[in-house]
C-alpha cells in the first residue's frame, strides 16, 4: 500500500512501523543479533562529512553505509548532491542558498527497483546530522521555511529530517532526530553523538564550551533508554578526542606539513613543545613562510597543552557518562575514541602504505576533521570487527585497499624539505 505526493512514494508510519517492529521480534527470538532495520543517529563523522561539505562523495563510503553493506540490510540516506550542505566547525559559517549550478533538487534522486519510479524513498534509516548536538537530537526538527538563509544547520536538519515533509500543503509529522529514529522501529542502532560539542569547545580552545557530565548523562539515557525500549540492539560510541585529529598538530607533527623544523616553530611563534597548532594556524605559518616574514598568528591559531589538556578531561567526563548509560540501558559500547587515539599514536597499515592522523596523511579529507572514504572504511571494519566479536556473528570486513585505491585523500602528498621555512624566511640557524 502506498500513495504518491509529489511524485514520492509514501508509507503510512504505522503499517511500516508495526511491520517491521514485529518482524524484529520474531527474529529476536532465534538471533543475538537482528540487523533488519539498521538505523544510524550521530552528526558529522557518522553523515559522511568531508572536503568542507556534506555530499555524495562520501556519504555512499560512510563507515555506517559500508557496516550496512556487510550486514546484507538496507539503508537509504538523504544523498545531497555536491558540492554538499553544512559546516565544519572552524571555518567561516556559510550562508544557505537557493540551489545553484551543479546542484538542482540538492537531494539526490535514487534509482529505484523500477526503473520507471525514479523518485526517492521517504524514509531515510541514516539520521545523521553534521554540526548537530546530542541535544539537538531530541530538541531541533525540521522548521519551515526549508531554506534559512542565516541558519546552516537549521536548513540541513529540514533537509535531512523534514524531507519531503515540509513540501506537503497538509499536516504531517516533523520530527527531531531522536523522533525519527524510534518512528523506524530499528532493530539494530548506532549512536554517534557529542563529537561535534568536543570539536567545537577545542576549536575555540574554550573548555566551558563543552556540555555538562549531568545533562548529558541525562539526555543520552534518555535516547539509550528510548531506542531500547523498541527492543533494538544499541551500540553506542565513544566520542573521539579532537586533538586526535589531523586538524591539531604539535610542532613536531606540523613541521611535518609546513616543511619546516620544529626549532623555528616553537622559538619564532613562542609555543611549547606541548601545544597544538590548529590547521588554520599551519596554514597561517606556511602563508608567512612564503611572504618572508614571522609575525604573530591570527585567533585560533594555537590551543595551549593546557586548555588541550582541560578539555581532554571533559571529553573522558562524558564518556564515562555514555559508557554508564550504555550499561544502565543494556547497550554497548564501541570506543571510537580509542580508535582514533590508536591511529594518532602509531597509525594504520593500508597495503605498503602507513595512514597516518597528520594533515594530508591519508585518513583525514582536506577540513582536517572528517575522514575520506579510506578512513571511513577504516573505522567500518574496526567496527565490524567489533560486532563479530560482540555478537558472535561473522560478517566479513571491508576491501579497504581497493578502496583507498580510488580516494584522492590517499594521494595528498606533505611538502617536501625540512628546511623550507628557513630557506623561506632566509634564515640562517644551527638548530638544536
Amino acid at each position: 500500500m502506498k500513495t504518491q505526493y509529489l511524485g514520492v512514494k509514501f508509507f503510512p508510519v504505522a503499517v511500516l512501523g508495526v511491520g517491521i517492529y514485529c518482524s524484529g521480534l520474531l527474529q529476536a527470538q532465534t538471533s543475538p543479533l537482528d540487523t533488519t532495520t539498521f538505523v544510524v543517529m550521530g552528526e558529522g563523522l557518522a553523515a559522511g562529512m568531508a572536503n568542507f561539505g556534506l555530499s555524495t562523495t562520501v556519504q555512499t563510503g560512510s563507515f555506517p553505509a559500508l557496516v550496512a553493506a556487510q550486514l546484507k540490510t538496507a539503508f537509504p540516506q538523504p544523498l545531497i548532491q555536491p558540492p554538499g550542505i553544512g559546516d565544519v566547525v572552524g571555518y567561516p559559517m556559510r550562508e544557505a542558498i537557493l540551489p545553484v549550478y551543479p546542484q538542482g533538487t540538492v537531494r539526490v534522486f535514487q534509482s529505484q527497483p523500477n526503473p520507471n519510479d525514479d523518485a526517492p524513498t521517504v524514509f531515510v534509516l541514516n539520521l545523521s546530522i553534521p554540526g548537530l548536538k546530542l541535544a539537538d537530537s531530541v530538541l531541533m526538527r525540521p522548521v519551515p521555511p526549508i531554506i534559512q538563509q542565516k541558519n546552516m544547520k537549521q536548513t540541513v536538519v529540514n533537509m535531512i529530517l523534514g524531507f519531503p515533509q515540509l513540501f506537503f500543503q497538509r499536516p504531517v509529522p516533523l520530527w527531531t532526530q531522536f523522533d525519527y529514529a524510534k518512528a523506524m522501529f530499528p532493530t539494530l542502532s548506532l549512536v554517534e553523538l557529542g563529537f561535534y560539542e568536543a570539536l567545537d569547545a577545542a576549536v575555540a580552545g574554550d573548555p566551558t564550551r563543552m556540555p555538562d557530565p549531568a545533562a548529558f548523562a541525562a539526555t543520552y539515557g534518555t535516547v539509550v533508554r528510548g531506542l531500547r525500549d523498541l527492543q533494538a540492539q544499541v551500540i553506542v560510541t565513544t566520542i573521539p578526542n579532537p586533538f586526535d585529529t589531523a586538524y591539531f598538530a604539535t610542532p613536531d607533527i606540523a613541521a611535518s606539513v609546513v616543511a619546516t623544523s620544529p626549532f623555528i616553530l616553537t622559538a619564532g611563534y613562542h609555543i611549547t613543545g606541548q601545544d597544538y597548532i590548529t590547521r588554520n594556524g599551519m596554514q597561517a605559518i606556511s602563508s608567512q613562510f612564503w611572504k618572508r616574514t614571522l609575525g604573530p598568528l591570527p585567533a585560533g591559531s594555537v590551543v595551549t597543552a593546557a586548555v588541550a589538556a582541560d578539555i581532554t578531561s571533559r571529553i573522558n567526563a562524558l564518556n564515562a557518562q555514555i559508557v554508564s548509560a550504555a550499561k544502565a540501558n543494556n547497550a554497548v559500547v564501541y570506543d571510537l575514541n580509542a580508535f582514533f587515539r590508536k591511529l594518532r599514536v602509531s597509525g594504520m597499515q593500508v597495503g605498503t602504505r602507513t595512514v597516518t592522523a597528520d594533515y594530508l596523511g591519508g585518513f583525514y579529507s582536506l577540513d582536517a576533521v572528517y575522514p575520506g572514504t579510506t578512513g571511513h572504511a577504516l573505522i567500518a571494519n574496526d567496527l565490524l570487527s567489533f560486532i563479530n566479536q560482540t555478537y558472535k556473528t561473522s560478517f566479513p570486513t571491508v576491501n579497504v585497499q581497493a578502496i583507498a585505491a580510488a580516494d584522492p585523500v590517499m594521494s595528498y602528498q606533505k611538502p617536501a624539505g625540512g628546511s623550507f621555512g628557513a630557506r623561506m624566511l632566509g634564515l640562517d640557524i644551527n638548530e638544536p
